[in-house]
């Protein structure tokens, strides 16, 4: 796992976003993030899944969409007790 729960990280674009919970599926590691202030002293409920890939020794960070967004969502608030 490259990032941890509560991890604050800087994703492109210098908007900050923790790290709400990670879940490996298929080999892969997938991440629930929500965005915080620049500050970090709160969060913007803007919540999304992302995935990390390693491609020639540089770490990036993708958007995960459309129904593997919808079902690791669902995975995510499961795990988290949301409704």
């Amino acid at each position: 796992m490259l990032f941890k729960k509560n991890e604050i990280i800087e994703l492109s674009g210098g908007k900050k976003h923790i790290i709400v919970d990670t879940t490996q599926l298929e080999g892969k590691y997938y991440y629930y993030v929500c965005e915080v202030q620049e500050d970090e002293s709160e969060i913007i409920p803007n919540f999304r899944v992302i995935m990390t890939i390693n491609e020639n020794g540089r770490l990036f960070v993708k958007t995960v969409k459309d129904d593997l967004a919808d079902k690791l969502t669902v995975m995510f608030k499961e795990n988290l007790n949301l409704n």
